[in-house]
């Protein structure tokens, strides 16, 4: 056996067992699909045929569920929230204060001065929480946290298609948002924002279309 066959084996292991661990059921897929790939070559070039057999009928179930999931339309609204003493509030940032820290280690809803409130409901559920202040020509957006099994970049770009039109028209023309860690900064260069130097390597900026 050679040794490029012992790492496509490992590699398809490795796959299939991140795989499991993801909470983005696409991601879960594509993953789980490659790994599956790579464990039907394995087989293949091994003579272990049931191996193959199973893996290349993974893949075809991945490949399935993958083409029926890009089919269905999601639902996308926005919920704004007026009081900051709003119960479901409350109780949504209590319970994903942990997550919320890993991104937004600094956030506090007290520190922000006139914070405006919008949930990001997927589906009539609520996938996403923004919380931004404007101030001036800039809108600084203190929280943005979706759940994890909605991370797609989706929830997201709705809401900066339905606001910045809206921003636009009150004089709006820069968005900051800060971001802890090279996950966060890589989410915020995917929507087009870049580092503001004015404001510190913490910091990313994007210009009102």
């Amino acid at each position: 056996m050679s040794p490029w066959t012992e790492i496509i084996g490992y590699a398809g292991s490795i796959l299939v067992a991140v795989s499991v661990m993801m909470s983005s059921l696409v991601k879960l897929r594509w993953v789980n699909m490659v790994g599956a790939l790579a464990f039907a070559v394995y087989g293949w070039v091994v003579g272990a045929y049931p191996v193959f057999a199973v893996n290349g009928f993974i893949v075809l179930v991945n490949v399935f569920y993958l083409r029926r999931m890009s089919r269905v339309r999601d639902y996308f609204s926005l919920m704004p929230i007026r009081r900051l003493d709003n119960r479901y509030l409350e109780t949504f940032l209590s319970f994903h204060q942990a997550d919320i820290e890993r991104f937004f280690p600094d956030f506090n809803l007290e520190d922000i001065r006139n914070p405006r409130m919008t949930f990001i409901l997927r589906n009539v559920n609520p996938a996403g929480l923004v919380i931004y202040e404007e101030d001036g020509q800039e809108v600084r957006i203190h929280l943005d946290y979706v759940l994890p099994s909605y991370r797609d970049l989706r929830c997201a770009r709705y809401f900066l298609d339905e606001m910045a039109p809206i921003w636009r028209e009150r004089g709006i023309r820069k968005m900051l948002s800060p971001a802890a860690g090279a996950t966060h900064q890589d989410y915020l260069k995917r929507l087009g924002f870049q580092r503001s130097t004015p404001l510190g390597k913490s910091w990313f900026e994007r210009e009102l279309d």
